[in-house]
């Protein structure tokens, strides 16, 4: 028995239903793999950058705790290193008070925040 043409899939032509490969120059493996690695780089800054506002807050958090401080007292510092984080302390003033009204008010509108803001005192 004699074959005329090879059968799909064999390496001397181009299988059947697939699509052909892409040019020079088109993303591939690679750059998505480049792309991915960013990301994951990126992902590991933004958790850092959380952790270090943490230990930014621990002492409070310590001092409310330890009762040295009321949860009103506490809210307010947190609020206060908050906005000077993230304006400067040497940012303009309404910008700090806008900020600072802002997140006051997210506290006491989110219901969430507002009942963990709520259980602070009997922690």
């Amino acid at each position: 028995m004699k074959i005329s043409k090879p059968p799909s899939g064999s390496v001397s032509g181009r299988p059947v239903g697939l699509p052909a490969a892409k040019g020079a120059g088109a993303t591939g493996f690679a750059d998505k793999l480049a792309g991915a690695t960013k990301a994951r780089a990126t992902t590991a800054t933004q958790s850092a950058g959380r952790a270090r506002e943490v230990r930014a807050v621990v002492d409070i958090g310590k001092a409310l705790q330890a009762g040295q401080i009321t949860p009103q007292a506490a809210l307010d510092r947190v609020v206060e290193r908050i906005v000077a984080r993230r304006v400067g302390r040497n940012g303009p003033a309404a910008v700090k008070e806008t900020l600072g009204t802002a997140l006051r008010q997210a506290l006491e509108d989110d219901p969430m925040l507002a009942a963990r803001v709520r259980t602070l005192g009997d922690e």
